[in-house]
């Protein structure tokens, strides 16, 4: 008895051992794999920037692709020395329609970096969390780990996101926000655990990047009330409320931070580029034939738009795109997987909340750098679709050799978007800093200079800048939309205006009162025009222009 009782301990020990080795393997093996794919990733996201940089440098020195790229930087370097959020020193202002970018944007420049190395870094880390939160809800659709590895590479790749990364703007943020949000979200409904509620953080977060991704903020809360936060007999559960309440802390936030620094619920920025269109403010303000022409012109328009854009941008991958709509509406053989009819209607609600919304400015504003977001959600639909026809393709190699021609093609076109970069960085750089250059030289620390372009001019010079836009200068949307500039310009008193004359023809005819002194043209890739022009007006004052000669000489 002692001696089998002895072998019946030892066999249950070994069996014991042999289990716990078996799951240590298969944990094992299953972080190293992840530990791969990222490594992955993250390869094929450096060489896709090291190309644009290298391209880059063959055309001009570093620089952004967009003159409001140095908006932010304007803003993070008036935070980080101390002038509180404001874009000129000292005077509070909502003109940064991104505050979080702006605020990361000021800690690396308090933290002694430069103002390129810190937006281009910062923009890198942002995409490479946007491809792993990508590759992560991909694989929670799919439980597919090509279908996530898929869409993880697909991110990195696609020429606008690489474009984002480098920007110097606020798009990979958004896009990094968004797409985690939505990645918890779907772990939520299936995992019932402590990172349930942190959806409703960095869902409200998104949209201090950008606001307006705080329009899945409804379609997320409306699912998680509906399906998300009941328990299998249809009640709520006990938090339920949590994760929203959180995502309504963080917006209140941000409107409480818009109130102070501009004294309106929403940045100022909203109120300089919208005209009021739209079938939402026609409706509060009673014009209801404006709002059913509004209703029955840009919802189907921007939905057109959006869908063409996305398949221009994945080329071959976006042939993924129908089978994966049906594959998480549950139309493919299989039941719809947690959250993928969400999925399916962020990507279709987007565009027609922003259309009802503030169809102005539009919705493919230098080719998408506003709904970036929803690229990322196409290509994780895309990725869904692959892996569902995966499982029906008869032979199922065919479907992963499509996969890798698709990535091999993104692949492909990554030198052309490269150059695209390139030519913008030139273009700003041989305008707007090169402007800038003349000004510093041309006029004394304390001159106000009146202009449309403030993003590298105010940087560069440090000059007091009078925004004819009414990004940071409210006092001008008015006068702006009137085409009344001139007497604005007059109660402000700027010692120069530079402006493109094609954005305000009434102005720029004004001989009477502008006197031409310089201009500065360079070939128009994606500044707002060819030439700036720089003009000297009756109350210019002499004392603070160098080397100008009055009117008259």
């Amino acid at each position: 008895m002692d001696s089998a009782a002895g072998v019946a301990s030892v066999v249950r020990f070994w069996s014991i051992l042999t289990d716990r080795s078996n799951r240590f393997l298969e944990i094992w093996r299953s972080r190293r794999a992840r530990v791969l794919d990222v490594l992955l990733i993250v390869s094929a996201g450096a060489a896709a920037a090291q190309w644009y940089a290298h391209v880059r440098q063959g055309v001009t020195s570093p620089g952004f692709p967009l003159d409001d790229a140095w908006i932010h930087v304007q803003f993070g370097h008036n935070l980080a020395n101390g002038h509180g959020f404001s874009f000129n020193a000292g005077v509070p202002s909502s003109g940064s329609t991104a505050p979080l970018w702006t605020l990361l944007l000021a800690v690396a420049l308090r933290a002694g970096i430069g103002p390129i190395a810190s937006a281009i870094g910062l923009g890198q880390v942002c995409l490479l969390i946007t491809a792993l939160s990508a590759m992560a809800l991909a694989r929670q659709l799919t439980h597919s780990r090509a279908a996530g590895v898929l869409a993880g590479l697909a991110v990195v790749l696609a020429p606008r996101l690489v474009w984002a990364g480098l920007s110097g703007m606020e798009v990979p943020l958004y896009a990094a926000l968004v797409t985690s949000a939505r990645a918890v979200y779907v772990r939520a409904l299936t995992r019932r655990d402590g990172l349930g509620a942190l959806w409703g953080v960095l869902a409200g977060l998104a949209g201090w990047a950008r606001p307006e991704t705080f329009m899945i903020v409804p379609l997320l809360v409306g699912h998680w009330w509906w399906t998300g936060a009941r328990d299998e007999h249809g009640g709520l559960t006990r938090r339920w409320w949590l994760a929203p309440a959180l995502c309504a802390a963080v917006i209140a936030g941000f409107v409480a931070f818009n109130l102070w620094t501009g004294g309106r619920i929403l940045p100022n920025t909203f109120y300089a580029k919208t005209y009021g269109m739209g079938t939402v403010l026609s409706l509060a303000e009673g014009r209801q034939w404006d709002a059913l022409k509004d209703a029955g012109r840009y919802p189907l328009r921007f939905l057109e738009e959006v869908t063409r854009w996305q398949a221009t941008q994945l080329l071959w991958l976006f042939g993924g795109a129908l089978p994966g709509v049906l594959l998480l509406l549950g139309l493919l053989g299989k039941p719809a997987p947690a959250g993928g009819r969400l999925v399916v209607a962020i990507l279709l609600a987007m565009p027609v909340l922003k259309a009802l919304t503030a169809p102005e400015p539009g919705i493919m504003v230098h080719d998408g750098r506003y709904i970036a977001h929803l690229l990322v959600l196409a290509i994780v639909v895309c990725a869904a679709g692959f892996a569902g026809m995966y499982r029906l393709a008869r032979p199922r190699w065919v479907v992963p050799a499509l996969a890798v021609a698709a990535l091999a093609q993104l692949g492909a076109v990554v030198d052309r978007g490269a150059k695209v970069y390139a030519a913008e960085v030139k273009n700003i750089n041989d305008l707007q800093l090169v402007t800038a250059e003349w000004l510093v030289a041309h006029t004394t620390p304390d001159a106000r200079i009146a202009t449309n372009d403030i993003g590298a001019l105010a940087y560069f010079t440090g000059r007091f800048i009078v925004d004819t836009e009414g990004l940071v200068t409210p006092e001008a949307i008015k006068p702006k939309r009137a085409r009344k500039l001139a007497p604005f310009l007059e109660s402000q008193k700027p010692d120069l205006l530079v402006i493109f004359p094609e954005w305000y023809p009434e102005l720029s005819s004004r001989t009477d009162i502008l006197t031409e002194v310089a201009q500065f043209s360079a070939e128009r890739v994606i500044a707002g025009g060819r030439t700036l022009v720089v003009y000297r007006m009756p109350w210019s004052r002499p004392e603070a222009l160098r080397g100008i000669a009055p009117p008259g000489h």
